[in-house]
């Protein structure tokens, strides 16, 4: 699995975690619950891509070689 493979899987998982443990303390009606696991896994899961990409540890970009 690629470096890019490997984030991708990451970042959906500590996002959906933080996100329906989140989702679920806030608590009220079953759509309200949902919105809130789908809102807050959008936003761990994309500050954990950021934060790879700041620190550069994640290429995104492939040489003109193809490596």
């Amino acid at each position: 699995m690629g470096e890019a493979n490997t984030l991708a899987v990451l970042a959906g998982g500590v996002g959906g975690s933080v996100g329906a443990f989140v989702g679920v303390a806030v608590g009220g009606d079953p759509m309200r619950v949902t919105l809130t696991t789908l809102a807050v896994a959008l936003v761990v899961g994309s500050a954990v891509v950021a934060s790879a990409v700041i620190a550069g540890d994640v290429e995104f970009f492939v040489d003109p070689d193809g490596e």
